[in-house]
C-alpha cells in the first residue's frame, strides 16, 4: 500500500472507518455503519468527489465479517483488495 501502512488500513476497515483510496486511476470510498442489530459496509466509486452509487455492499452480524467479505470479493478485474493492495494509494479527499 502506498501512502500508508496496510495494517493500519485493515484495522480501520475492521472497525468500519471511512476510508478513501485510489487504484488504477479511480478513487473509492468505503465505510461501515451499525444499526441496532446489524453491521453494514459499502464501497462507492467516486469521481470528482461525486458518489456514483455503491458498487459493493455487505450486511453481517459483525463489522469484521463485513471487512473480511470486502477483502475477499474480486472487485478489480477478478482480483480482491489484498491482491491489489501493493498498487493502492491510501488517500484523503
Amino acid at each position: 500500500m502506498k501512502n500508508g501502512d496496510i495494517n493500519d488500513f485493515l484495522d480501520q476497515l475492521n472497525y468500519g472507518g471511512e476510508l478513501v483510496f485510489e487504484y488504477a486511476g479511480s478513487r473509492y470510498f468505503i465505510q461501515g455503519w451499525t444499526t441496532t442489530d446489524r453491521n453494514f459496509m459499502a464501497l462507492d466509486y467516486v469521481r470528482d468527489e461525486v458518489f456514483k452509487n455503491y458498487i459493493w455492499t455487505h450486511e453481517a452480524s459483525t463489522m469484521k465479517e463485513c471487512a473480511d467479505a470486502f477483502l475477499s470479493e474480486p472487485l478489480w478485474e477478478g482480483k480482491n483488495f489484498l491482491q491489489i493492495q501493493d498498487d493502492v494509494t491510501w488517500t484523503d479527499w
